[in-house]
């Protein structure tokens, strides 16, 4: 390929990511999940806590509440962060945006009659729609109704208020108009769907859309090129990452969250591919990279860049080497850059399958230190595992590294000649 053709190629695929990663829904979805975080972590710890041998029975119950409800509850807050999320992209009203958010989600959520004895039925939502099979509906319902109502206050589709009325009231009146076309939508819906076979929108839903997604994100060929694809990405000069974050929330999330609901019902988990074993196992690559650098380079500037890299390799960060070496449009290094993620957890996922890591129902904090993110995720197990993934990929940079490092050898040595 020529360089014309290959800047070309490069410019084209940067102006279509950019677009896919700049767009307003790919964007909510990506940080609203990202606001989820801190409640799955905590509800994380309370598990590993619970797991935890010889604890009195009222500490194991204390902890099974708190998975319980970083769990069972997941679509609730799925809701707040998406919704909060799109109304920043689009502007708008956050708190009233929630608000109809999950107003219509209720509405959209079959009140189902429990016996509980003498006593009348009991009326209740079933935490079953509000946990991991709620998700697909909740992030639909969380991006369709905030951006609906943002346009229709953009198009002033509302009550009109003088200007001598205080702003915080007469966005409260401003709202009254599009929440209540919203809202009625919503309520001839969920009356429309319970005359059909799916009785609801959520097993409509469940049956049409996240049941085949759910068998795509299951797959371990999906994880390893969402994997190579977040590589590919980056030695394009795009943040991998970012970009296949949304992907993988909507691919690999409710996976996750099901783990994590059984074992707080005491049962096993079972779904090897989600999120948070992806996110636990994608591999120590930037911890390896460094460590190559410091002690196996002859290079000057490798092993400045490897010291200089070294600390944040063991938080997983690895900008300072994508940067410094580079990596980006590297083509030395595009094998190992664009494997070794995949090749990781192909080790954990079979790792898994031969019965020594346990399946994760953990989320653990992406940037823990390397073999710590391990230990938390799956105890020893998880460390054993990081330590060969650490093995293997330090294995597959060495000769490709040694290329670079003989490259920068006698580069240096041609500009002390030319001093």
């Amino acid at each position: 390929m020529s360089e014309t053709k290959k800047s070309s190629f490069t410019n084209g695929l940067n102006v279509f990511v950019n677009k896919f990663s700049n767009n307003t829904f790919v964007k909510s979805i990506a940080n609203g999940m990202m606001m989820t975080l801190p409640i799955t972590i905590v509800g994380s710890l309370t598990t590993i806590i619970g797991m935890i041998p010889g604890l009195p029975e009222i500490v194991v119950k204390a902890c099974s509440l708190g998975t319980s409800i970083s769990s069972n509850l997941i679509t609730i807050y799925v809701i707040i962060g998406i919704s909060s999320a799109m109304a920043r992209e689009k502007k708008g009203d956050i708190i009233s945006s929630i608000i109809l958010s999950l107003a219509s989600f209720f509405v959209l959520t079959p009140i189902t009659a429990f016996d509980i004895g003498k006593e009348k039925p009991a009326m209740a939502f079933e935490l079953t729609y509000l946990g991991s099979k709620g998700i697909f509906v909740g992030m639909i319902v969380a991006l369709v109704v905030t951006w609906v109502f943002a346009k229709m206050v953009e198009k002033r589709i509302t009550f009109r208020m003088p200007e001598s009325v205080p702003t915080a009231i007469a966005k409260t009146f401003e709202a009254i108009v599009p929440a209540a076309i919203i809202f009625i939508i919503m309520i001839m819906i969920s009356t429309g769907f319970a005359e059909t076979k799916f009785g609801n929108v959520h097993d409509f839903i469940y049956t049409n859309l996240q049941t085949p997604l759910e068998s795509l994100g299951g797959s371990i060929w999906s994880a390893l090129f969402i994997m190579f694809l977040s590589e590919l990405l980056w030695f394009f000069g795009i943040h991998g990452s970012m970009v296949v974050g949304s992907v993988i929330a909507v691919l690999f999330t409710t996976q996750a969250y099901a783990n994590m609901e059984a074992v707080a019902a005491g049962e096993v988990a079972t779904n090897i591919i989600n999120s948070f074993f992806l996110d636990a196992f994608k591999g120590p690559r930037a911890l390896a990279l460094a460590v190559i650098l410091v002690w196996m380079s002859r290079s000057e500037k490798f092993k400045s860049i490897g010291k200089i890299s070294l600390v944040p390799s063991i938080f997983g960060i690895t900008e300072p080497m994508k940067f410094g070496i580079p990596m980006i449009m590297n083509a030395v290094i595009f094998i190992p850059l664009t494997l070794s993620a995949a090749i990781c957890v192909g080790i954990a996922y079979i790792a898994t399958i031969i019965g020594f890591l346990p399946v994760i129902s953990v989320n653990v904090p992406k940037n823990l230190p390397t073999f710590l993110s391990g230990f938390m995720a799956a105890g020893w197990q998880g460390l054993v595992v990081q330590l060969i993934q650490f093995v293997v990929v330090l294995l597959l940079y060495l000769p490709f590294m040694k290329k670079l490092d003989s490259q920068g050898v006698a580069e240096e040595k041609a500009n002390l000649e030319n001093q």
